[in-house]
């Protein structure tokens, strides 16, 4: 049996979720917290290695207790005041692997939801700023949709991957790709109502990934490409073009990092959260 843990974080001031030496990241964080708790040394298997500078909402971890501690539903509350405001645990409880291996996320969650958010507004919002691209131009959203839906399916793709990529096989499966329109409403000097300002345009696109598994960069890579069409750079085929090619540098710039949160993990009923 294992711990999860779900956890959400903000990872601008985290070089990535991955341990390494010397840096502040996510895992080693929360190893550190969970060692001084169990006062012995704990090694956490995360879902996701998220890059430096992407968010979390529900990012899953786990761990082997090694030894006593508190129940497993309410390991999240012991971690409470042990962890940095930026790193919070939603939920805790225990569960095993339905192949009788080692517990793992990355190997046993169900998929991922990725949403990568998009200002298209000429100011900034400073209280959002960390989680978006300020892009402060117009896109057109419909034109991103019809080229998103290529992306759907079991696919090569090379084009839509880091340089520096591991993966062993450049083929993942894309549930579902969708582009989603938000307005936002602002209250002018004086207190009389007021839009923020639309560039012809949306003020905030949201794009939503969900799939079983992800290339380094690989939805920054997508958005990229998505923002070159939504602004008349490349054709809405273009994607169909790109999966076929398995070309990195015909595909659109890697999207900045804070635009991107991993929202949830995936995991079968039969393991509920408790707490």
């Amino acid at each position: 049996m294992a711990i999860l843990l779900r956890i959400a974080y903000d990872g601008t001031e985290f070089r990535g979720f991955a341990r390494q030496d010397g840096l502040r990241t996510v895992q080693g964080t929360l190893e550190a917290a969970l060692s001084e708790l169990y006062e012995a040394p704990v090694e956490i298997r995360g879902a996701s290695r998220t890059d430096s500078g992407v968010h979390a909402r529900g990012q899953s971890v786990a761990y082997d207790p090694p030894g006593s501690g508190p129940p497993p539903e309410r390991v999240r509350m012991a971690l409470w005041g042990m962890l940095p405001p930026d790193l919070e645990p939603s939920a805790s409880w225990e569960a095993k692997a339905p192949d009788h291996r080692p517990l793992h996320p990355r190997r046993h969650n169900l998929g991922k939801h990725y949403r990568y958010r998009i200002r298209c507004t000429p100011q900034r919002d400073p209280l959002t700023h960390r989680f978006e691209w300020h892009f402060g131009r117009a896109l057109d959203h419909e034109l991103m949709q019809h080229a998103a839906r290529a992306f759907v399916g079991k696919h090569d793709f090379s084009s839509f991957r880091a340089a520096g990529c591991e993966a062993r096989s450049p083929l993942r499966d894309i549930d579902e790709v969708r582009v989603s329109v938000r307005s936002e409403t602002a209250v002018a000097i004086g207190g009389d109502p007021g839009r923020a300002p639309d560039p012809d345009g949306p003020s905030i696109l949201e794009v939503d990934v969900h799939g079983s598994s992800f290339l380094m960069h690989m939805v920054r890579i997508m958005v990229g490409t998505l923002v070159d069409v939504g602004q008349g750079r490349s054709s809405p085929d273009c994607v169909e073009e790109l999966l076929r090619l398995s070309d990195r540098p015909k595909a659109g710039p890697t999207a900045p990092a804070g635009g991107l949160t991993l929202m949830e993990v995936k995991w079968p009923t039969a393991w509920p959260p408790v707490g």
